[in-house]
């Protein structure tokens, strides 16, 4: 048996030890490998959360990465920990999971496990925690490349939650990128999952992906047509200019919002005469989403803005499609 690990109180502390565990990993008649299997089973959340600062100060081809790699990996607390907003930010689980997969690729299919493991009659509460859905969904969205992943995918497009099944069907949909399979979700009620399906097919050059594309176009809701012409203008088709053009001339606000936000998107420098339109616009929401259209351009083309426009206030930085 390894020696108990000592009262680490302070952070500072407890990071100390770590650090130090990782340097003498190395050494002969080292313990290292036992304590930092110690310090990850006492507390995972903590042992994740410091290990990538920690890490920072070794050597890129130090075996001791390989193995908290292979540790952290292979932890049954892992998921749960990434899962958990109350340890490290998104961006923080999103990093440790990308550096993680770079030398386990199988992260992927732990992470959809967990997932799963939120479904059915005795579900594990984290797991079922639509939050936490959201963000392993946002994670494996970083980390995974392959269509391994779908079938757990699949398993959520019919969550109670409306965020987690829009989520899941556009990962799926990214994984697919099948046109086929996009089409069968066209008909979903829930116009998020219908916006975000068609969305997943953005880039992809496979048969039937400019038929979908189009079939999309005649879809009720604004953002489901939005992300239709964008990606009609991605795959280089010569109606998509001008069928935003009139979108952002449509009677509905929102549709005019939108056609404002995917002239932002798309960057392109002939929508700005629209765009100065649509800033006189009678609804805020359509103002606001073509001034940050305008500003998008202006950053992308090094192209300045007219004086009325640089003079106007700036607005919330998020984008509403």
């Amino acid at each position: 048996m390894g020696r108990p690990l000592p009262v680490l109180g302070s952070q500072q502390d407890y990071q100390a030890y770590l650090e130090e565990c990782l340097r003498s990993f190395d050494q002969p008649g080292s313990n290292a490998r036992s304590r930092l299997r110690d310090l990850l089973n006492s507390d995972p959340a903590r042992f994740c959360a410091s290990i990538l600062p920690a890490l920072a100060k070794v050597p890129e081809d130090a075996p001791v990465r390989q193995f908290v790699a292979g540790l952290l990996a292979a932890s049954e607390h892992l998921p749960a920990v990434l899962a958990d907003p109350a340890v490290m930010s998104l961006r923080e689980a999103s990093a440790l999971a990308s550096w993680i997969a770079r030398s386990e690729p199988a992260l992927d299919l732990k992470l959809a496990r967990w997932l799963l493991s939120g479904l059915g009659k005795c579900p594990d509460p984290d797991a079922a925690n639509p939050a936490r859905i959201l963000r392993i969904l946002d994670i494996l969205a970083a980390v995974s490349e392959g269509q391994r992943v779908v079938s757990a995918l699949v398993q959520l497009l019919r969550h109670s939650d409306p965020k987690v099944r829009s989520k899941a069907t556009m990962l799926a949909g990214r994984f697919l990128k099948s046109a086929q399979w996009v089409e069968r979700w066209l008909t979903e009620p829930d116009s998020r999952v219908r916006a975000n399906v068609v969305e997943s097919l953005w880039g992809a050059q496979g048969p039937g992906v400019t038929e979908v594309f189009k079939t999309a176009l005649r879809d009720p809701n604004n953002r489901v047509v939005g992300n239709a012409i964008v990606g009609l203008y991605m795959l280089g088709d010569p109606t998509a200019s001008e069928l935003l053009m009139e979108m952002a001339r449509h009677k509905s606000a929102s549709f005019r919002a939108t056609a404002a936000w995917a002239m932002g998107f798309l960057e392109d420098p002939q929508f700005l005469p629209a765009l100065g339109r649509l800033l006189k616009d009678k609804e805020g929401l359509v103002r606001r989403n073509a001034l940050r259209a305008l500003a998008r351009i202006r950053k992308a083309t090094g192209q300045s803005l007219p004086q009325t426009v640089s003079a106007a206030p700036q607005e919330s930085p998020t984008d509403t499609r």
